[in-house]
């Protein structure tokens, strides 16, 4: 099998192989079809990853999978870390061979759950007080004219966490689909704002924002019906989700024709 010469030195000289001592997040994942299995240990100082080491039960190419993500994701903010995918750490060897990519480019996911682990430990859950873990991410929105017809299509794409792949089985047999996201770019001032003019409108009197779709809310949460054109395994091209390249995916939902009535 062939690997190339960025594979070859990742495997030879592995980069932050082993574990630390007493570290802030712990993640592991791994794909039971083919016993590849990975263990990431992240040390944490001012929101960045500051040290960073992986343990990989695996193939060649698993190791410099580990080697090549934990370069990628050391120095960086927790919210960047989450943003490493797999296909980044592809990119980042040149590629692997079609065999290896499925059962050994799996550290990213265990990245992430290792800044999970970290933010539950500084943050636990309280009943007022929670984490919610992203599902996915926008990944592509189409740019739309402000000229285009109303009913002219908005694409986006959604990629859907590997770790939830068996979550959207069966889903591409709707036509249809809802979609909660995370308005991660509203600023932090909007937040604490009650009331608003609907659809920003000043002309009109103000109002609660639980009686607006303003998106300035205490908490920033979109809540979008679309039409699902395509599934590819976990990515989803969808019309009309009005979320921006980013936003982190809390859940997915089909429409079913009762969503449509109102109830009694």
């Amino acid at each position: 099998m062939d690997y190339g010469e960025k594979v070859i030195d990742h495997f030879q000289n592995p980069r932050n192989l082993g574990r630390l001592d007493d570290p802030d997040g712990v993640g592991e994942y791994g794909d039971p079809g083919c016993g590849d299995a990975f263990w990431v240990y992240i040390k944490v100082e001012g929101g960045r990853i500051d040290d960073i080491r992986f343990q990989v039960y695996g193939c060649p190419s698993a190791v410099a999978c580990g080697s090549a993500l934990t370069e990628m994701a050391k120095g960086r903010t927790l919210d960047d870390a989450l943003r490493i995918r797999n296909e980044d750490v592809l990119r980042a060897l040149g590629g692997l061979p079609d065999p290896k990519e499925h059962c050994s480019n799996l550290g990213a996911e265990a990245l992430h759950r290792a800044v999970y682990d970290y933010l539950r430990r500084v943050c636990p859950s309280t009943p007022g007080t929670f984490w919610v873990e992203a599902v996915g991410e926008v990944t592509r929105v189409a740019e739309v004219s402000d000229e285009a017809p109303p009913d002219f299509p908005r694409l986006a794409e959604i990629a859907v966490f590997p770790r939830y792949l068996q979550a959207l089985e069966g889903l591409e047999a709707d036509s249809h689909i809802w979609v909660a996201y995370w308005m991660h770019e509203l600023p932090k001032e909007e937040r604490g704002r009650l009331k608003a003019h609907p659809m920003g409108d000043r002309s009109q009197p103000e109002r609660g924002v639980f009686a607006l779709r303003s998106p300035a809310r205490p908490n920033p949460i979109g809540w979008t019906l679309v039409r699902l054109l395509e599934r590819r395994e976990g990515r989803l091209l969808v019309d009309g989700l009005d979320a921006r390249p980013g936003s982190p995916v809390l859940d997915i939902k089909p429409w079913t024709e009762s969503d449509g009535k109102a109830r009694g």
